[in-house]
């Protein structure tokens, strides 16, 4: 992602007018505003000619009215002599509404008035209906619910967003969005505002307009990206806005971007949903944190959304649920904009999970619902409750699926200027071998910063641990390891070949990224603007399911291990079955009502084979990250990530919830930390995992727990890793390349050893969670907590005068160690638990950005890596997964 200036616009060369508004802007805006222009960055597409976005986008459903669309014009209160912003609004409302360019609809200057949860002060807004039908009931502001389209006005071009249409191929336009300071300020802007409104509304799509001075940009946002027109002088071309105008004021809901299988509640639905959240709030036993808070929000309209679907037992079914506030409201206009809603069933009345997202459809990726059925046909345990779940119509004919249409245009606009749509890959190898890319996971540029620590745990210790009795199936392990001695001896003879092969890959590998980028630089300017990152098809989905509970709800420090042991279990059991989960999270290891670990959330899952094409995108939840992936954005994401993922999660759990020799919350800053980089060719990329490894590596930064057991389960993990990142300081030797392939040919067993033996044996105190022991907070008071802290700390006794010093042996002494945290009143911090991911999910999520998830995920948003390019020929493949295209042009099948 090419880097961007933050610098803010000076308020001395504003108007006061001007000071006033950019103050309200900043004033409005989310602390990720900055991030949200990075997010965005390269994901503009254009500039089409303003004509041809109309014809594109806005179906003509009648004759146009040539006499009116010609009789328009913007002079007046639009010329060279406007001084201040606010003056160019009236005019431009007047010319729509008292020429009925719109009819039904009506401009509103909403500029004065921030919409009433978020703030925002778009300048003026489309609604339908007239008079005060834009607000509410009961409101007396605007709302984004009702809003259709959104202006956004700047006095002049100098604010632009977006650079002028290239003359010339010699112009160097990578991309589409302008890098000044006022540029910068608006890209903002106009990031912000789509976010706000495709989160609040039931949405395929949304449109907008950008107003610079006397000229205009139409802008069409979807999932994949925003499609923008060329900046025209509308002026002196006031047909062309007026044509846009009138067209848009003649679309059907659906043409407009709404959601046929979403409606309003009536008053008894919307009722019904608050009663069955208040009923729930009030239970006794495991409940949802905050659920009435978190649902029943006078901000969001209750809304029946109708989920059509496949059963488990492939039965299919349509039931409506009735939603009001999802838990946490997308942060970014583009990628998976996932929505996770607590809902009511209108047939059976119960309160379940309805999980609502756009998912793309790329290499070996089949739906969630899809994987689901794989898993259960393999017998997969500890798995959620899935109702039934299934793509998202976009008619009653059943056979056109909401997608979006933003790469199917650039594949149009390539072939209409004479392009083959063929883009570089994804910078991975087309192909792969399962568990292949052992040279990726070295981290022996950290190790050099680290000394060699001694007293590793052998290989083979964590097997000689006993398992339960639901473990049965790994009772063989002694016989297996003598299995895996003699076939790593056939394999050290093979080795020397293996390595000649894999420098023959690499070098393979280095000369097609050179012709990938050779070929780049010939691309004529204009053409540059739309392959400045990859396009792919993002389809909506949805997914409906019985509750399940967050791991802060846990009642003791077994009941956390017991989930982290199913979670292994289930990685275990789906990798034999096929299947890769890819986003273990500390959000997506949950607990049922009984208190049984559930691994969660397989929308991130593909289905590996012997030789697969590699994903396009990588994705996970940066907080819990494998070190490897963290460190080295080139490897190939395996099953061994994702177990380690499991181990992080333990470990931030444990931290937040039970007590230990941790008073600071220096412990918790590994899990957030992170570099950006931006590579050659302005592709900005965020790497970490250094603490971490830091932490598996230095006996001295780990943290002692007063509950001896668990204590001992994450010092016999932690020991794993160690051993397996010490030899990964040596890549190439055969300590590491027998480890690793031992570890892939039974992954997990290892794991489930130290796990089952502890569960099984251990002493458990009964219930020993505590309440957050390291609640959110601003920046600021987190820095002034942690300073205090360690002034506390240095002028007290030591840990090891207390009693929770780390002995020869290892194990606690004694649990009377104090615990240290900040009051419930310091607030809220500003982590977060984030999609790392190459499309921004979000992500962000975006999400990509980059979707958001975990108990601290309405928080900052991490950076994250932008999309690499891949070959849109793939965009083919996607059609088998059924549904006839959209028309453009029509609207119609």
């Amino acid at each position: 992602m090419a880097p961007t200036n933050t610098t803010q616009s000076s308020p001395n060369k504003l108007t006061e007018f001007g000071r006033a508004k950019h103050a309200a802007i900043e004033e409005s805006l989310p602390a990720n505003k900055k991030n949200l222009r990075k997010e965005m960055s390269a994901y503009y597409s254009g500039p089409i000619p303003a004509q041809d976005f109309i014809e594109e986008f806005l179906p003509a459903n009648a004759d146009l009215p040539e006499e009116l669309l010609n009789s328009i014009n913007y002079n007046t209160g639009i010329t060279v002599h406007t001084k201040r912003e606010d003056q160019m609004y009236k005019p431009f409302i007047d010319a729509v509404n008292k020429n009925g360019l719109m009819p039904g609809y009506i401009l509103v200057n909403i500029s004065n008035s921030g919409e009433d949860e978020t703030g925002s002060k778009p300048d003026v807004g489309a609604f339908k209906g007239v008079g005060g039908k834009w607000k509410r009931e009961g409101v007396g502001r605007w709302v984004w619910d009702s809003a259709e389209i959104w202006i956004e006005f700047k006095l002049d071009l100098s604010h632009d967003a977006f650079i002028p249409t290239p003359t010339t191929d010699e112009e160097e336009a990578k991309t589409l969005d302008h890098d000044t300071e006022k540029a910068l300020e608006t890209q903002g802007q106009l990031a912000l505002y789509a976010t706000r409104q495709l989160a609040r509304q039931h949405r395929t799509f949304a449109i907008s307009l950008l107003i610079c001075g006397s000229h205009a940009r139409f802008i069409r946002w979807d999932r994949s990206r925003a499609v923008v027109s060329e900046r025209f002088n509308y002026v002196e071309q006031p047909r062309i806005l007026a044509e846009f105008f009138w067209r848009y004021g003649q679309l059907t809901d659906v043409q407009r971007g709404f959601d046929p299988t979403a409606r309003l509640a009536t008053k008894e639905e919307a009722e019904l949903l608050a009663e069955k959240i208040k009923e729930h709030a009030k239970r006794k036993g495991r409940k949802i944190p905050d659920i009435e808070k978190n649902t029943l929000s006078a901000y969001y309209q209750p809304h029946v959304i109708t989920v059509a679907g496949v059963t488990p037992t492939e039965e299919s079914l349509t039931r409506e649920y009735v939603v009001q506030r999802p838990l946490h409201p997308p942060e970014s206009p583009i990628g998976r904009s996932t929505r996770v809603y607590f809902a009511v069933d209108t047939v059976s009345q119960e309160l379940v999970c309805l999980k609502d997202y756009w998912r793309p459809i790329d290499n070996n990726r089949p739906p969630e619902s899809e994987i689901y059925k794989i898993l259960r046909d393999a017998g997969v345990p500890h798995l959620p409750t899935v109702r039934h779940s299934g793509d998202v119509l976009l008619d009653s004919s059943g056979a056109v699926f909401q997608e979006t249409l933003s790469q199917e245009w650039l594949a149009d606009y390539l072939s209409r200027i004479g392009q083959t749509p063929d883009q570089p890959s994804s910078g991975e190898d087309e192909t792969e071998e399962l568990g292949s890319g052992d040279e990726n996971v070295a981290v022996d540029d950290m190790a050099k910063e680290v000394e060699d620590m001694g007293g590793v745990v052998e290989e083979d210790e964590a097997g000689s641990s006993d398992v339960d009795a639901e473990e049965s199936d790994d009772d063989d392990e002694e016989e297996d390891d003598e299995e895996d001695d003699e076939e790593d001896e056939e394999e050290d003879e093979e080795d020397e070949e293996e390595d000649e092969g894999d420098q023959k890959e690499l070098d393979d590998k280095k000369q097609k990224e050179a012709d990938i980028e050779s070929k780049n630089k010939e691309l004529p300017a204009k053409l540059k603007l739309c392959l400045s990152t990859n396009f792919r098809t993002y389809r909506h989905h949805r997914v409906v399911q019985d509750l399940l509970y967050p791991l802060s709800t846990g009642k003791s420090s077994k009941e956390l291990v017991k989930a982290i042991r199913n979670a292994v279990k289930c990685l275990k059991s789906a990798h034999a079955a096929g299947v890769m989960h890819r986003d273990v999270s500390s959000g997506n290891v949950m607990v049922d009502k009984n208190g049984n670990g559930v691994l969660n959330d397989w929308d991130h899952a593909l289905v590996i084979e012997e030789t697969r094409i590699a994903a396009s995108r990588r994705t996970g939840t940066w907080q819990f990250l494998s070190v490897a992936l963290g460190m080295n954005i080139a490897k190939v994401h395996d099953i061994l990530d994702d177990l380690e993922s499991c181990y992080w999660v333990l470990l931030y759990q444990a931290l937040h919830h039970f007590k230990s020799s941790e008073s600071t919350r220096d412990s918790l800053k590994m899990f957030d930390e992170y570099k950006e980089r931006v590579l050659p060719g302005g592709i900005y990329v965020c790497t970490g995992g250094d603490q971490k490894y830091l932490y598996l590596n230095l006996s001295t930064k780990q943290v002692c727990f007063e509950c001896a057991t668990l204590n001992d389960v994450i010092q016999a993990l932690t020991g794993q890793f160690e051993t397996y990142y010490t030899a990964c300081k040596k890549p190439n030797s055969k300590k590491f390349v027998n480890l690793r392939k031992r570890l892939l040919r039974k992954p997990g067993v290892s794991m489930l050893a130290v796990l089952n033996s502890a569960l099984r044996n251990g002493e458990w105190p009964p219930k020993d969670a505590l309440p957050d022991l390291f609640p959110r907070i601003s920046a600021h008071s987190e820095e002034k907590f942690i300073d205090a802290a360690h002034r506390t700390t240095e002028a007290s006794a030591t840990l090891a005068s207390v009693g929770l010093g780390r002995s020869k042996e290892g194990p606690l002494q004694s649990p009377t160690a104090p615990t240290a945290g900040p009051s419930r009143s310091s607030g809220r911090v500003t982590r977060s638990i984030t999609k790392r991911s190459l499309d921004v999910e979000a992500a962000n999520d975006v999400s990509g950005s980059p979707v958001v998830t975990g108990d601290s995920a309405r928080s900052k948003r991490r950076k994250v890596e932008p999309e690499v390019p891949t070959n849109t020929a793939a965009r083919s493949h996607t059609r088998s997964n059924g549904g006839t295209r959209y028309s453009r042009r029509t609207g119609r099948k």
